[in-house]
């Protein structure tokens, strides 16, 4: 397990990478999604919420497993922190959301599968594009500007 601290002023937050941890407050989830560069996956669960959330919970677990440090992994109580269904307009659980680079990427809702789930994630670019003024060094096959001409 890799710990990453977040500094925001004088809050310091740590995130646990590859361990299943649940958002206690908006707080924290804004500090965490607006700092780190590894994709987020948020499962929505609930109180009233069927076997499918004890279903979830095995798929995050092999999440965790499969994905270690390369994603955070977070579960949220709609009923006890409902500040997450009010950010994302949730009404009902289990649900899955998969943040990058600060926005919401994509949301399972009906197919909650393990096929699903990989997908969205090994879709991911887990790796922050080049600036828009990079230069690519030249090919091999490239011709060699000559200096006196």
């Amino acid at each position: 397990m890799n710990i990453i601290s977040l500094i925001d002023d004088s809050l310091i937050q740590c995130v646990y990478v590859g361990e299943v941890t649940w958002l206690s407050n908006e707080v924290e989830w804004r500090l965490i999604l607006t700092t780190t560069q590894l994709p987020i996956v948020v499962t929505v669960t609930s109180s009233l919420c069927d076997d499918r959330c004890t279903i979830l919970d095995d798929q995050l677990a092999r999440l965790s497993e499969t994905y270690g440090n390369l994603i955070i992994l977070r579960k949220a109580n709609i009923l006890t922190n409902p500040f997450f269904a009010i950010l994302y307009n949730l009404v009902n659980a289990p649900i899955i959301i998969v943040f990058q680079t600060g926005k919401e990427i994509a949301r399972l809702e009906n197919d909650l599968s393990w096929g699903a789930i990989t997908d969205i994630i090994d879709n991911l670019s887990l790796f922050a594009p080049p600036p828009s003024d990079f230069v690519q060094p030249p090919s091999d096959s490239a011709p060699v500007p000559s200096l006196g001409e």
